[in-house]
């Protein structure tokens, strides 16, 4: 029963200590970028780097992000972090990172993509 408790307690805790980083992290990400108030990346929020809001699942472009924090040995998402995904195409769409977030689509979901440039 006691480790039942503890265990309730640590998990609680790791969900209170998330909810308050995940808010740092993609104002780092509008920061960064410069997202416009209109922005869709702007309002997709969390799912920029998650499946879906509320989910702590990430997406391909999160994983990328995890790992690029990871590298650095960092719990502190920062531009050079972001900039360390940039020329990587996460989601394997043809379009890098860098590239979808300049045309406000998702660099973690494939079926949003920057629009072909007409010849």
């Amino acid at each position: 029963m006691k480790a039942l408790k503890i265990g309730m307690v640590s998990g609680m805790m790791i969900l209170a200590i998330s909810a308050f980083a995940l808010p740092a992290m993609m104002k780092e990400f509008q920061t960064t970028y410069k997202l416009g108030k209109d922005s869709k990346l702007k309002k997709l929020d969390c799912v920029v780097c998650h499946t879906a809001k509320g989910k702590t699942k990430l997406n391909v472009y999160g994983e990328d992000v995890k790992k690029a924090m990871a590298d650095a040995k960092s719990k502190t998402l920062t531009a050079d972090i972001l900039k360390k995904v940039e020329d990587l195409d996460s989601d394997k769409d043809g379009s890098k990172n860098i590239d979808e977030i300049k045309a406000d689509t998702e660099p973690g979901n494939a079926k949003s993509k920057p629009a072909e440039k007409s010849k």
